[in-house]
Formats: C-alpha cells, sequence, structure tokens
C-alpha cells in the first residue's frame, strides 16, 4: 500500500523483469546489498541515503521494471485495490511474454487468494493459460527486494520526492489506474 496519510486510495504492485541468463548474478549482485545483520532488503528499513544508494544500484542492473499503482474509491478495501492492481500488472506481464512471475507470500491464505485471481484472470482471457505464478518467501529470493523497492521509490514520488525515481526512471514503465 502506499502512504496511508498523503496517499491513503493508492495498492501499489511492482515487477522486475530480469533474463534467465542474467538472474544468478543479479540475485548475487542485489543480496550484497544487504547489510550486516540485515535478513533482507526492505525499503521502508532504509535511512533515506541508503535507499538513494539502492535505487541507483538497481538503475545500474540489466533490467525492466513494471509497476501498477490502483487509485481506489475511498471506501475500496486494500484487498481489492489489489486485485485490480494486480490483473493490470499480470496483463502487462503476459503482454511482454513472461512466463514466470514470483509474488512475495503473505501468507497461505492471501497466496490462495493469488492464485484465485489468476484463475479467474486465465477464465476471462485476461492472460494466457502459460502464465505461471507462485509464492516465494521474501527473505528467500533477493529479485524480490527489486520490487519492494519500486514500490517505495513509487510512494516517494507519489508523495512529493523524485529523488530515487530519477535513478530508475529510463528502465521502468508506471501504469495508473483508476475506479
Amino acid at each position: 500500500m502506499s502512504d496511508r496519510t498523503q496517499d491513503a486510495r493508492a495498492y501499489i504492485l511492482a515487477a522486475t523483469i530480469c533474463r534467465t541468463a542474467d538472474l544468478s548474478i543479479v540475485r548475487q549482485e542485489v543480496a550484497g546489498l544487504r547489510l550486516k545483520g540485515q535478513q533482507k532488503l526492505h525499503w521502508r528499513d532504509e535511512s533515506d541515503k541508503r535507499r538513494r544508494q539502492i535505487a541507483e544500484f538497481i538503475a545500474l542492473l540489466p533490467l525492466e521494471h513494471v509497476v501498477v499503482v490502483r487509485n481506489g474509491h475511498p471506501d475500496d478495501r486494500p484487498e481489492r485495490r489489489r486485485r485490480h492492481a494486480m490483473e493490470r500488472l499480470l496483463h502487462e506481464l503476459d503482454q511482454a511474454d513472461i512466463r514466470d512471475v514470483a509474488f512475495e507470500s503473505r501468507g497461505s491464505h492471501n497466496d490462495n487468494r493469488d492464485r484465485d485471481m489468476l484463475d479467474a484472470l486465465r477464465a476471462r482471457k485476461t492472460v494466457s493459460p502459460g502464465l505461471r505464478m507462485r509464492h516465494v518467501g521474501g527473505r528467500d529470493d533477493a529479485m524480490l527486494w527489486v520490487p519492494d523497492a519500486l514500490c517505495g521509490v513509487t510512494v516517494k514520488q507519489r508523495t512529493g520526492d523524485r529523488t530515487y525515481l530519477e535513478a530508475i526512471e529510463a528502465q521502468s514503465t508506471i501504469r495508473i489506474i483508476g475506479i
């Protein structure tokens, strides 16, 4: 979710696209960003200085990014906003011929909701049957830390600070969807 006080109606999902041939080395590089004692990199826990370093580092990697921002109705529950954002994100990835998508696990109940959503999108032919989704623990895959940072960058941009976005803007597509 976005900033609850300045951007409360928004739900943000991001994806990082990496060529299979680059995946192993990129994972190692991103894992190297952890500070001593950190189990994973998490944007909200970082200082402004570290955030700038992270954004600049991400910009150097052979990656592309897709960010979807769902501006919902004030009465929409976060899960509804997430479903709308997920629909657009999975459609964008499917159109880019991405076949394997990893989401950070939110627990078995919520992971099942995500899989049900993917099944519904397949049934409506919003995405192709070949699109696969899996859920991974946040500590278990450093590649998940990059979309987390992208969501943080997007929140900062939406609340008035473009500093971090400037570093990764050339590699990023941001889609804003509304009610």
